[in-house]
Order: C-alpha cells, then structure tokens, then sequence
C-alpha cells in the first residue's frame, strides 16, 4: 500500500498553444499547473462515477462565455423575458 505522500512524477508531450492556455488559466486562478490537473483528474472522477457530466451543448455554451462569444446582453428582468419569450 502507497505510503500518503508517495509522489509520483509524470512527463507529457501537449501541443505547445495548449501548454501556454494551461500555464495562463492556472495564472489567472492563482494555481500552479499541478493543481489544475489534479483539479482535472477529481472531476473526470466524479463525471465518471456520477454522471453529472456537462453535455456537448453545454459545453459549448462555456467555452463561447470564455471566449466572449455569443452572448446576449442583459438590462434588467424584464428585458431578460422580453429577449426569452418568458
């Protein structure tokens, strides 16, 4: 059995553009790239074991809010109903 803080070191290859949006992601969140894949590996987990997994459309909807993408804007309640059909 693995003692608790046995660490273990991995190596990988990643498309350098993916490596430079991990690097500032983490920078924004105040993180350090090892606790953004750890973050990562608990989520699958819990995707996995859960299925509270976000669907494709989903998905889609976050990466165009990160890319400011398609948004639709808002002034208050009513034409938040009015923009809806509520």
């Amino acid at each position: 059995m693995a003692e608790k803080n046995e660490v273990s070191r991995i190596t990988i290859e990643i498309p350098k553009v993916e490596h430079q949006k991990l690097k500032a992601r983490a920078a924004i969140l105040g993180k350090s790239m090892k606790e953004m894949v750890l973050e990562m590996i608990e989520i699958t987990e819990e995707c996995l074991y859960s299925n509270h997994c976000p669907n494709k459309k989903t998905l889609k909807s976050i990466k165009n809010i990160e890319k400011g993408k398609n948004l639709t804007e808002i002034k208050n309640i009513k034409d938040l109903k009015k923009k809806f059909g509520l």
